[in-house]
């Protein structure tokens, strides 16, 4: 296997591929809609880069990767996992969330046994609020393969959220965009889609500027606007409700 001293950009499917190789592995899970965290970046490329050979450091933006983020208990962003291979098995060695630069270095150095057991707590996120129908939802994660399915076939109107992890308008309405999902649960649908990720849908539907949100009736686009303007989202969903 070759050695990798810069951390390892990956994701929900390619995952198990890292975990697979023989090397411990140190997780770092992250929500690219919260503030870049430039001491903890450090921090990371730091380790990738002084313990190559001897532990694999990798990076899991949850925002688009939510069965990793599910996979570890739903930690509370920024968090570290790090997992050992055990014969055929990989094995959980330490846990810890809402992290700084001392607790994901306290963390590699348990796994490479050079330190005692890390002792911050793990916690994690608190329940969302209920919608006013009882049920709870979070916007969902769309891609060029499942657009046509999740949002041109849905029954329910669906507002898509275009956008990228270092677009900051982006991340600054993200809130209003989840409180959304909440708020229309049952009764309307909310996605995002990276454009980054996912850029023959962005070209598609001429996706031109970030944050671009659009409200999607009966498989055709009844609703557009571009920019962060979080005050204005209620009423894109609420005209198509109607």
């Amino acid at each position: 296997m070759p050695i990798f001293n810069t951390p390892i950009t990956t994701d929900d499917n390619s995952l198990p591929k890292i975990l697979n190789q023989p090397l411990p592995v140190v997780l770092y899970l992250y929500d690219s809609r919260q503030a870049p965290n430039r001491a903890l970046d450090t921090a990371i490329t730091t380790a990738a880069k002084e313990q190559a050979g001897q532990v694999l450091v990798a990076r899991v933006d949850t925002a688009t990767n939510p069965q990793t983020r599910q996979q570890y208990g739903n930690l509370t962003m920024p968090a570290v996992v790090t997992l050992l291979k055990q014969g055929s098995d990989r094995t959980m060695k330490s846990q810890a969330a809402n992290i700084n630069p001392a607790d994901f270095q306290a963390h590699v150095s348990f796994l490479l046994g050079k330190g005692p057991v890390p002792t911050k707590p793990v916690s994690t996120p608190p329940k969302p609020a209920a919608a006013s129908n009882g049920v709870h939802a979070a916007p969902q994660v769309v891609t060029d393969a499942t657009f046509e399915r999740e949002v041109l076939g849905s029954k329910e109107p669906v507002l898509v959220d275009f956008w990228a992890a270092w677009c900051g308008p982006c991340r600054a309405i993200a809130p209003a965009v989840e409180k959304a999902a909440q708020t229309y649960a049952g009764r309307a649908r909310v996605v995002k889609v990276n454009v980054d990720e996912n850029p023959a849908l962005a070209q598609r539907f001429q996706v031109m500027s970030i944050p671009t949100l659009m409200v999607f009736k009966n498989g055709q686009v009844v609703k557009r606007q571009v920019g962060a303007n979080p005050a204005i989202i209620p009423s894109l969903i609420e005209d198509a409700l109607r």
